[in-house]
């Protein structure tokens, strides 16, 4: 496909990936994608991040159509996964002489990407890059969803090159949006429910430094470009990204039970919790929809895990639930777990390790009994929720 004007100034020069199916392992996708990169024009030339590898040559050739790539005189990389960064190398081969602009914590990346020594400019937040008659300032927007990424506006055409901000994995006929549709908008949820839900904290800290920008293009990474409805998804983003924990006072209460042991166990938390003053969602993770459960993880305060053990491991629900951690913003919430066992019991320490690798604050302590819990245990399990409400509230 050939490069296409967007603006005077400003020209796709990306490619379409029609038949891709999978993205990042983890997206199932329908209508392919696109790997979007921009050529800017003043009186200097920059190329505004690159290609996957094997779509190499028709992005080169691209370029060569607005201009020869010798008079490129800047090459910004806004995010070094290979889907941005695949043809750097032949990029540099062919011109030698490209600054390398990147934000200064993607510079060791930019490095790894390369393997070989040559001058990488990293920049910090408001720079101005002065191409002569036009002006790219850079927004360093950390974990959106890298820590390395930022994002570039144009003033004077008013565009937000906004690497994988906005995004959605669509390869359609045109580079441009339409109307906004009930399609587009799906994939646009789905990409960012997928890639930058788990990063909501961040970016609920780096939006705003949007906010006084006339933006009237927005040019991702992937997907249409966004026209005259580009406020309309910025607005969403600053929806989805609003914190789900402010009023919910929420403390979830997630457990599997084959004899109703831990189950039991659950049910008396819950109950201690009511008592504090906090809201409950009691959670069977044996017969729960895994979508429900990660929007109540995502608006709880807390999360408190009961796990039976099962040949020295948790149990697969539970497993299952703990794998949702990572795909909301769970970093820094606090959890506690808790269960009852036969003849070992390991399995709530297990879950107490992955949630602090997963970056959790989870309770030091955690509470088991062997198979029925007593009358003494049940007081026992009485003085532990004081102290873990204790720990909930500091």
């Amino acid at each position: 496909m050939s490069a296409i004007k967007i603006t005077n100034n400003a020209y796709w020069v990306g490619v379409k990936d029609s038949n891709l199916k999978k993205f990042d392992i983890i997206m199932n996708l329908k209508h392919g994608t696109t790997y979007n990169a921009y050529l800017v024009k003043g009186e200097k030339v920059a190329i505004i991040d690159t290609v996957k590898k094997g779509f190499t040559e028709e992005f080169l050739n691209n370029i060569r159509e607005i201009v020869p790539i010798q008079n490129i005189s800047y090459l910004i990389i806004n995010h070094t996964e290979p889907d941005h960064s695949g043809a750097i190398m032949a990029l540099i081969k062919e011109n030698p002489n490209i600054e390398i602009i990147c934000s200064a914590s993607a510079v060791p990346f930019v490095k790894n990407v390369i393997n070989t020594e040559i001058p990488i400019r990293g920049v910090k937040d408001n720079e101005i890059l002065d191409l002569g008659g036009r002006a790219l300032t850079f927004k360093i927007m950390p974990y959106m969803h890298w820590p390395d990424t930022m994002m570039e506006f144009l003033s004077g055409d008013e565009i937000l090159f906004s690497c994988d901000g906005f995004a959605a994995h669509l390869a359609e006929e045109s580079i441009f949006m339409g109307k906004s549709n009930d399609e587009y908008n799906r994939q646009f949820h789905y990409y960012w429910d997928a890639i930058m839900r788990p990063f909501s904290s961040y970016i609920r800290k780096n939006l705003p430094k949007l906010d006084a920008l006339e933006i009237k293009i927005i040019a991702p990474s992937h997907g249409p470009i966004i026209g005259e409805t580009a406020k309309e998804y910025i607005d969403k983003y600053k929806e989805w990204i609003a914190d789900k924990t402010a009023s919910a006072n929420l403390v979830s209460i997630i457990y599997a039970s084959n004899y109703d042991n831990t189950k039991v166990l659950a049910e008396k938390i819950g109950e201690k919790m009511k008592q504090n003053g906090f809201n409950t969602a009691l959670i069977d993770a044996s017969e729960c929809d895994h979508e429900q459960v990660r929007d109540k993880i995502e608006a709880s305060k807390a999360v408190v895990i009961g796990t039976p053990t099962f040949n020295g491991d948790a149990v697969k629900p539970i497993w299952d639930i703990v794998n949702l951690f990572s795909t909301v913003s769970s970093i820094g919430k606090k959890a506690a777990i808790f269960g009852s066992y036969g003849w070992s019991g390991e399995g709530p320490k297990l879950v107490a390790e992955r949630l602090t690798g997963l970056k959790l604050k989870v309770f030091e302590e955690i509470y088991k009994v062997r198979l029925i819990p007593s009358e003494a245990e049940l007081q026992l399990l009485n003085e532990y929720c004081d102290r873990m409400i204790q720990f909930l509230k500091n």
